[in-house]
C-alpha cells in the first residue's frame, strides 16, 4: 500500500541487463501458482489495482487496461503480463514486463503494474511475481537494462527493487511517446530528493547501498523525444 506519510517524490530505477540472468527462482506458498494473462483476466487486474490505490476505482482502472494495452496489444499481453493465482483460482498479484518507446529508446524494457492484493500481502507474492515478470525478458529473447517508474510513497517496494538488483537512476527526466500533440509525456524523476526523503523509513545500510550504486545515463540515455536510436 501506499505510504503517503512522506513526501512524493519520482523514483526511476534501472537494473543492467547482466543482472537478468542472475535473478534467483521465485518462491510461491503451497496452493499458489503463476498464471500469463488470457483474455478476460483484465477485469482482474482491474480490481488488484484499484485495491492499491492506483486508480480511484475499478471502472476507471478497466478503461485504462482496455484502452493501453488490450485494444492495442492484447498478443503481447499474454506473454509479457503475469498473475499469481491463489488456491480459490482468484489472480492475487501481477506485475507486467512491458516497454516503453521514449527518449531512452525505442521499445526498451519497463518493469510496469505491479501489485498484490492487501488480504494476501506477507505472502511473498511481491517479490515472487516481480522475479517471474522480469524471467520473462530472458525467456523473450529481450535481454537489455531494464527499468521501471516508482516513488518514494512505495518505499517497501524499492527495497525489494534495490534487493533484487535495480538501482536509483540519475536521469533528470524522461520523455515518454503519448498520443497528444507534443508526440510524448515526460516522466519527472528526482532522485536525490527521494533517497533524502527515503532517510525517515529506510535503515542507514540500505541507504548508504542506494547512493554506493547509484547509476548514470549513458550517452545513449537520452532525455529528448525522440530518442537518438
Amino acid at each position: 500500500m501506499l505510504d503517503k506519510s512522506l513526501e512524493y517524490f519520482d523514483f526511476i530505477m534501472k537494473m543492467p541487463a547482466e543482472r537478468l540472468a542472475l535473478l534467483p527462482e521465485p518462491q510461491l506458498p503451497e496452493g499458489y501458482t503463476f498464471s500469463l494473462y488470457t483474455p478476460g483476466d483484465e477485469k482482474s487486474w482491474a480490481e488488484l489495482e484499484a485495491s492499491v490505490n492506483e486508480f480511484a476505482s475499478v471502472e476507471k482502472a478497466l478503461e485504462y487496461f482496455k484502452r493501453e494495452y488490450v485494444d492495442q496489444f492484447q498478443d503481447e499481453l499474454c506473454k509479457k503480463c503475469m498473475f499469481i493465482k491463489n488456491p480459490q483460482g482468484k489472480l492475487v498479484s501481477t506485475a507486467t514486463a512491458w516497454f516503453m518507446d521514449s527518449s531512452i529508446g525505442y521499445r526498451r524494457n519497463w518493469l510496469q503494474w505491479i501489485s498484490s492484493s492487501p488480504e494476501e500481502q506477507g505472502k511473498g507474492l511481491g517479490k515472487a511475481v516481480v522475479i517471474k515478470a522480469l524471467k520473462l525478458y530472458n525467456d523473450l529473447g529481450l535481454t537489455d537494462n531494464v527499468y521501471l517508474h516508482t516513488q518514494t510513497w512505495s518505499h517497501t517496494a524499492i527495497y525489494l527493487y534495490h534487493k533484487l538488483g535495480f538501482e536509483a537512476f540519475t536521469i533528470d527526466h524522461v520523455k515518454v511517446a503519448w498520443d497528444n500533440e507534443q508526440g510524448y509525456r515526460t516522466m519527472r524523476n528526482s532522485p536525490m530528493q527521494a533517497l533524502e526523503e527515503l532517510k525517515k523509513v529506510f535503515k542507514p545500510e540500505l541507504l548508504a547501498s542506494l547512493h554506493k550504486n547509484i547509476l548514470h545515463p549513458t550517452a545513449a540515455e537520452g532525455t529528448d523525444f525522440p530518442p537518438r536510436n
